[in-house]
């Protein structure tokens, strides 16, 4: 076994150091890398990134819907989605709506989350302020409610459902639930798929609906 150890010892030996010599120097290695620059200039908080950075990303998003429960009336929507005020949970939010003169919807809410900004699992209250024109009669008060938000790949696509209620100055109440969801197409655009449910005295509507939304501006 000895005079087989030995032999084979001084081949892996030798194996190492010609492997180590083909290595580039550590300079070259610095000099071929951005990256490791900027890691060696400055280690990143690899913590505080994944805490912090957003799941979601704020979207300035255009539609249309079909309003299944009233003929496949058409509805076009407009939407700013989640503008996070810098160094805090809070966004804002604002949508508006519209199939004809008589059928409009319009809203603004802030919202507050309470996990970190980068959890794959999120919840956040809401409160707000929206206005509901249905076949010509106004509905409009506080807002409040609450969203739930599942990023399955952040910033890339996630799954969120928010349900809140209307609380009108004139009349019942409204409920609306809305489902949404999304897919990046790209850095800069995504998709997003809609279901949303509102629940009146006046008339229940439900539509699906389509938005392009830009994610980087």
């Amino acid at each position: 076994m000895k005079h087989i150890a030995w032999p084979l010892s001084m081949v892996v030996w030798m194996g190492l150091v010609a492997a180590a010599q083909a290595l580039p120097p550590a300079a070259e290695l610095e000099a071929g890398s951005p990256v490791l620059r900027r890691w060696l200039s400055g280690p990143p908080d690899l913590l505080n990134d994944i805490e912090n950075s957003q799941a979601f990303p704020t979207r300035l998003g255009f539609g249309a819907a079909l309003l299944a429960s009233n003929g496949n009336e058409l509805q076009v929507q407009v939407s700013l989605q989640d503008v996070v005020l810098g160094g805090t949970h809070l966004s804002l939010s604002s949508d508006y709506s519209r199939s004809n003169d008589s059928n409009q919807q319009w809203g603004a809410s802030v919202r507050y989350y309470v996990a970190p900004l980068g959890s794959y699992f999120n919840f956040a209250p809401q409160v707000g302020y929206r206005g509901l024109l249905i076949d010509g009669t106004l509905r409009s008060g506080t807002e409040v409610g609450g969203k739930l938000l599942f990023a399955l790949a952040p910033r890339a696509a996630d799954i969120s459902v928010s349900q809140s209620w209307v609380l009108s100055e004139v009349g019942d109440s409204i409920g609306r639930t809305v489902l949404e969801f999304g897919y990046s197409l790209s850095p800069l655009w995504r998709v997003t798929a809609v279901v949303e449910l509102v629940n009146s005295s006046l008339r229940k509507d439900t539509g699906f609906g389509l938005r392009i939304e830009l994610t980087s501006f």
